[in-house]
């Protein structure tokens, strides 16, 4: 798996290209040949998987171009959704609005925010990594590395739920995320746990110095180096994600799921879980484990693109909020393609064979869960005796209300 490599074409050269128009046709060629991806052998060739990995090549291509042509202003980096709902990738959790910044480590930035009422929030400074901001200079491509983190908890937040933040290598005083030199960007994790109250915070951020600014006209050289860098993304990113998840979830044998931990390159405060799913008509998998001591948990579906399944429309994910917690401090979700009419339905959004990925973030405990297959019929007799029933017509209003939560989360309405 090649390495993400940042373009290297001068600015001559990148002038050139783009005004004879050899830059776009050399994206589009480099976009039509990325549709091999979906046609190797080791990737499923059903209809729905086929269908779902060229969506993710459009989605791909779309989130390179906005990061790329859009987000590389350095001197006025605007913080924005990352990915966005419509743009998944990378095994996104579906209780995170994410939002990314592309920022010079080594100069100096102030946040200004709202804390609005979300669960909790964290700000990271970090790296370019292979699948982080083409578009901010000698930084890009570096091998992915967070250098600080900072969550709402740590924040001094004023009586009106304001706050600021300084960015930057040297230390102040106040709320400070460290900077240095290699950072490229400002990545924030927003978490929502009740979808029917939260509401998001709020930031903006400034480069100092640069308040009230305007950038240059664009110019030939630059937008045909961050065409070149879009490529890049893409080429890196669909096959990298496709190799993370024959690592990384496809190594367990079907209907089981293992802690991993930290990842070294995410956010510290993050333990991970994954796993797989493999069901036969009539059959539903048994996800069941003791409810973790943290501040935040959950677990969703996934499909082989790792992309979660879409979780406006379908009960695909629950969090430690949403969940059924038995009376012996245990949960049963219930993996299945049809509503079985218990509270912890993940619905598989038609899919037989998928991934599962849990988190825990700031957590005390984070337990290792059992899988089990069951026929749908005999479902109930493997539940506790107390497992509620959900009706069709609470599962619509359910429904709807995640709908509108997740739409006001993008301002989608």
């Amino acid at each position: 798996m090649s390495k993400y490599a940042p373009s290297t074409l001068d600015s001559e050269t990148a002038r050139e290209r783009l005004m004879d128009g050899r830059a776009w046709e050399d994206f589009c060629d480099r976009m039509k040949g990325l549709g091999a991806e979906m046609l190797r052998e080791d990737v499923p060739d059903n209809e729905l998987d086929r269908a779902e990995g060229f969506r993710h090549l459009t989605r791909m291509m779309s989130y390179a171009l906005d990061l790329t042509v859009e987000h590389s202003d350095v001197d006025r980096p605007i913080f924005h959704a990352h990915p966005r709902l419509s743009w998944k990738w990378g095994g996104e959790n579906p209780d995170n609005l994410y939002q990314h910044a592309a920022i010079d480590g080594s100069a100096t930035y102030r946040i200004h925010g709202q804390r609005g009422t979300a669960h909790e929030f964290s700000l990271s400074a970090s790296a370019c990594g292979p699948m982080e901001s083409p578009g901010t200079g000698s930084r890009r491509g570096r091998d992915s590395l967070v250098f600080a983190e900072l969550s709402s908890r740590e924040l001094e937040i004023e009586a009106d739920g304001s706050f600021e933040i300084t960015v930057s290598p040297e230390r102040h005083e106040g709320n400070w995320l460290p900077s240095h030199p290699e950072v490229g960007f400002i990545n924030i994790r927003q978490y929502f746990y009740d979808w029917d109250h939260d509401r998001q915070a709020e930031f903006w951020i400034e480069r100092v110095g640069f308040e009230g600014t305007s950038p240059p006209p664009l110019d030939a050289a630059s937008l045909g180096q961050r065409l070149d860098d879009a490529a890049a993304w893409v080429e890196h990113g669909m096959p990298y994600w496709t190799q993370w998840v024959q690592d990384e979830h496809l190594v367990f044998p079907p209907n089981v799921s293992r802690n991993k931990g930290q990842v070294a390159e995410g956010v510290q405060a993050i333990s991970y879980g994954f796993g797989r799913f493999d069901l036969e008509p009539g059959q539903v998998m048994i996800f069941e484990s003791e409810a973790p001591v943290a501040r935040y948990w959950h677990v969703a579906l996934l499909n082989f693109w790792f992309e979660t399944l879409d979780h406006v429309h379908h009960q695909s994910c629950l969090n430690g909020h949403q969940m059924h917690v038995d009376a012996d401090g245990r949960f049963r979700a219930v993996v299945s393609v049809t509503d079985p009419g218990v509270p912890n339905w993940l619905d598989t959004d038609g899919h037989l064979h998928g991934l599962i990925q849990y988190r825990a973030a700031w957590w005390e405990t984070a337990p290792e869960p059992e899988c089990r297959l069951v026929s749908l019929e005999d479902l109930r007799a493997e539940l506790p005796a107390e497992t509620p029933v959900v009706t069709p017509e609470q599962r619509r209003a359910d429904l709807l209300r995640r709908r509108r939560h997740v739409l006001r989360r993008y301002h989608l309405y």
